[in-house]
């Protein structure tokens, strides 16, 4: 009984607009009866909540850890890189109605902006410093998300050695684990 009360008064109020506050550090989109979307910029606003969906996102400066990776220099050594990136939201219909998810997008390329610098230089030029260049593909390839890049960087730099293991053990063996 209390269900069916509740979504009577749910479907009664989506008759009334609403008001929605976006912070300073945060902008919106409405989506509406399948318009184009409209910016919701920090302020008061209203919407009808009968034919208009909002949602708000964090467009403030923001720092995603990017997982390490093992690659191979252009002097074929092999290194494990860790990154950085620093980036904020500046284009909120960009972001929003290009993306599901704007921090995986941002991770996704900026991984694969490490991938092309470390695999373009040699171990020597690495070590010197690849922060300007890294920075400068992520704001390339990330601009057209609405997203801007205030640094990229590296986190970690390590020689390493990489086996791989081509099918499965030969028979009578058996594998050995670390605990």
């Amino acid at each position: 009984m209390l269900d069916i009360i509740n979504q009577l008064l749910m479907t009664i109020l989506s008759f009334v607009p609403r008001m929605v506050i976006v912070r300073s550090t945060h902008a919106g989109i409405k989506f509406r009866r399948g318009k184009i979307p409209k910016p919701m910029h920090p302020g008061l606003h209203w919407f009808w909540p009968l034919v208009t969906e909002v949602d708000i996102r964090v467009t403030a400066r923001q720092t995603n850890t990017l997982p390490p990776q093992v690659l191979e220099t252009k002097d074929g050594v092999g290194v494990v890189v860790g990154g950085y990136v620093v980036f904020y939201i500046n284009d909120i219909i960009a972001a929003m109605s290009t993306n599901w998810d704007v921090d995986n997008t941002v991770d996704d390329i900026a991984r694969s902006a490490v991938v092309e610098v470390v695999t373009s230089h040699t171990y020597d030029e690495l070590r010197a410093g690849m922060t300007h260049e890294l920075t400068k593909k992520c704001r390339s390839k990330l601009k057209q998300f609405g997203v801007g890049i205030k640094r990229a960087g590296v986190t970690d730099l390590s020689r390493c050695k990489t086996y791989r293991v081509v099918g499965g053990m030969p028979s009578g063996q058996q594998q050995s684990t670390l605990h």
